[in-house]
């Protein structure tokens, strides 16, 4: 299983430069990748649209990246699923998991978790629900290919694609969240 960490976004809420944002004597986007690499066969960083500011940053890192198709890229956080989707399809993986750039408290077992909700029931995309929706702690199939690129290409005249609204029209399966801080968002820059 190929983990993906989202990391192509402004970061317009945090002053940009999000993944390099330092977080406990380390940045997120190094938390978040030492939280997935044990749950995972190897991770990915979706960079975003080529040329991306950071991507000179994230490929010091010394993992893959993948980069937005110019025709999705830019719609929010679905073109860099849709993204790593097609990477996973090319790679003979059937799914993919991805984790946002911005939640470095990962529970360990968040894979193993989303793999065997997947497993029971057989739903094509597979996120965690606490107090709220976590759509991007996900199991991705990449049966949602097809769709996922029809519904980006739709979206392009609004500027985008709700996560939610995408999810809604397709099979999904929630697990429920025992922790809350695991699934912490540091989408704000901490200037106290």
């Amino acid at each position: 299983m190929i983990g993906l960490v989202l990391a192509g976004g402004a970061g317009v809420r945090m002053g940009g430069n999000k993944p390099f944002q330092p977080h406990g004597g380390s940045t997120l986007i190094d938390r978040v990748i030492e939280r997935l690499s044990p749950q995972v066969d190897g991770v990915w960083i979706n960079a975003g649209a080529a040329g991306h500011p950071l991507s000179d940053a994230l490929s010091e890192l010394g993992l893959p990246l993948v980069y937005d198709d110019a025709d999705w890229a830019a719609l929010g956080p679905l073109s860099g699923v849709l993204s790593g989707l097609l990477a996973a399809q090319a790679a003979n993986a059937e799914a993919l998991i991805t984790a946002p750039c911005d939640m470095p408290n990962l529970p360990p077992d968040m894979v193993a978790q989303l793999v065997a909700a997947r497993r029971k029931t057989g739903a094509e995309i597979v996120h965690f629900r606490g107090e709220r929706d976590y759509p991007l702690c996900a199991l991705w199939s990449v049966e949602v290919v097809p769709a996922l690129r029809i519904a980006l290409q739709t979206a392009k005249s609004q500027g985008g694609l709700s996560v939610f609204r995408f999810l809604q029209t397709q099979k999904t399966m929630t697990i429920s969240v025992t922790d809350e801080l695991a699934f912490l968002n540091v989408n704000y820059l901490d200037k106290s």
